[in-house]
């Protein structure tokens, strides 16, 4: 499975912070699952964008529009 642009600064922000992928997803209001789909690239559409959009404004991340593309 490729690891994504998103999915890698991702993991490295959880770990900064010192939380977890399922606590992100408990903050989002979403299962670990679906979000480990998202991150995945495994999901596709509106809904998982504003959720990856959400995912860059909680943890600060900084992704040019090609690097946010999972």
């Amino acid at each position: 499975m490729p690891v994504t642009p998103l999915k890698e600064l991702t993991r490295i922000a959880l770990i900064k912070r010192g939380i977890s992928q399922a606590e992100l997803a408990r903050q989002i209001g979403i299962s670990p699952v679906y979000l480990s789909d998202i991150l995945n690239g495994n999901r596709d559409g509106k809904k998982p964008d504003d959720i990856k959009k959400q995912i860059v404004d909680l943890l600060g991340l900084e992704l040019d529009s090609e690097k946010f593309r999972t």
